[in-house]
């Protein structure tokens, strides 16, 4: 099974110069917990996690503090014909939530998640 048969397309992201109280809404609005941050091409630039955004609130309170001051740089991220096996390793190895999805280019194209790997498990569990 390869990322592209479980990944969610297309991905919802944000761009680092945003506020992060926008990404926390977006995530709130989207029940969504990791936001690949691209640039104005549409490149990884990082991922923003729920967990991170919601200590940037805590600590900088009524702030304007962007994305990018509390993102995660240097980002793992894998391509639609990744296998499934190779991404879960990834995400126990980095103690990730998430992967983001780049075509050739860099370009993010889906992002898949752990709830993705484990419902493709639980069915191919039930399947045997």
């Amino acid at each position: 099974m390869l990322v592209r048969d479980l990944m969610s397309i297309p991905a919802v992201t944000i761009r680092s110069n945003e506020d992060y109280k926008s990404a926390l809404a977006l995530m709130q609005a989207r029940s969504l917990h990791h936001l690949p941050v691209v640039d104005s091409e549409g490149g990884l630039s990082g991922m923003a996690a729920e967990r991170d955004l919601l200590i940037a609130a805590t600590h900088y309170l009524q702030s304007p503090v962007e994305v990018g001051d509390v993102m995660h740089r240097g980002v793992v991220a894998v391509t639609p014909e990744t296998t499934a096996a190779r991404a879960a390793n990834l995400m126990v190895g980095q103690r990730i939530g998430s992967l983001p999805v780049v075509d050739g280019t860099g370009q993010v194209i889906g992002i898949v998640t752990e709830t993705d790997i484990l419902k493709a498990f639980a069915a191919s569990a039930q399947g045997s």
